[in-house]
């Protein structure tokens, strides 16, 4: 396998690993605010927001080998806000418009928004190594 290949494979499951522990936080925190009442757009803004964090802090080193810097987490934060604002009125629209559990549709978003967040990462952390990626100085 071509060592590019590897890279992005690495990459991958990386940012799938991260990208998980985000997804735990978001699904349990949707399904606790929902049980607990808060409307299904809210519910998934409050608990998508949560795990944006979470998810930044764990795919900037181990996914990108890359250092955390303000400048990146703001545009990692900008770019998963207008994700999960796009997809809470999406999410809200269909709930309405179908009657079908909001905890499907969220369900049925996690493959469009895991590709359009790995994507957008891969180029936001692009040329931004940290040491720990390239080693020490000489």
């Amino acid at each position: 396998m071509p060592t590019r290949l590897i890279l992005l494979l690495r990459r991958v499951l990386s940012f799938a690993a991260g990208s998980s522990a985000g997804l735990v936080i978001d699904l349990g925190g949707f399904l606790a605010l929902h049980a607990a009442g808060v409307v299904p757009w809210l519910a998934n803004a409050i608990s998508s927001s949560a795990a944006v964090t979470a998810v930044y802090l764990l795919v900037t080193r181990y996914a990108f080998g890359a250092n955390r810097r303000i400048r990146t987490y703001v545009a990692f934060v900008a770019w998963y806000a207008s994700v999960i604002v796009a997809l809470s009125a999406v999410i809200q629209l269909l709930t309405t418009a179908t009657g079908v559990d909001p905890f499907v549709w969220k369900l049925l978003s996690i493959p469009v928004t895991f590709t359009a967040n790995f994507l957008f990462s891969q180029l936001l952390f692009r040329g931004r190594p940290s040491r720990a990626s390239i080693g020490p100085r000489p």
